[in-house]
């Protein structure tokens, strides 16, 4: 997009990643914002930053460093999907059962950050990123994970480019 999506103005907020977090609180115990180093951020929030020993820009280590920290099941969002709805987290938990992950899916495909992750996998997780395999996906293939299929796209709908980003500040 040419610059930091976390920070671009969102809605009445000064950054989308201040939108999510009053956005979703209401809907959980504990919200957290995972990131390489909180310095970019000039607001207060309970941030997670990477686990030290890791210089990646990965999903994987932001994912293990929130595990690994906080050792319980954690709802996964990643900050460009503004349209999640609580509604989707309640049915992925209601899911979760003695699966170690479970994610979100719709017509478009599968929404690895749109998901609930187990610390269970945490072994798993740390072997894929020494062995610098940093795909989701590869992980989701060796631990025990389920899809729950939503009908729409909408919900899930990702600000990746400029034009994604333009209309859904239209729908806020």
């Amino acid at each position: 997009m040419g610059s930091d999506k976390a920070l671009l103005p969102f809605g009445s907020y000064k950054t989308l990643t201040q939108y999510q977090l009053q956005r979703v609180s209401p809907w959980f115990q504990g919200v957290h914002v995972s990131c390489k180093n909180r310095d970019k951020f000039d607001f207060d929030a309970s941030f997670i930053e990477d686990a030290e020993g890791f210089d990646e820009f990965s999903p994987l280590v932001a994912l293990y460093s929130i595990l690994k920290k906080l050792q319980t099941s954690v709802a996964i969002l990643s900050v460009d999907t503004p349209f999640v709805t609580k509604e989707i987290y309640e049915k992925l938990y209601k899911n979760l059962k003695d699966l170690d992950v479970i994610v979100a899916k719709s017509p478009f495909g599968s929404h690895q950050m749109c998901a609930i992750y187990k610390p269970s996998i945490l072994p798993l997780l740390k072997k894929q990123i020494l062995d610098d395999n940093h795909k989701i996906r590869e992980l989701l293939k060796i631990v025990k994970t389920g899809y729950i299929e939503f009908d729409s796209d909408e919900a899930f709908m990702n600000l990746n480019k400029i034009q994604e980003y333009q209309k859904a500040r239209l729908l806020v």
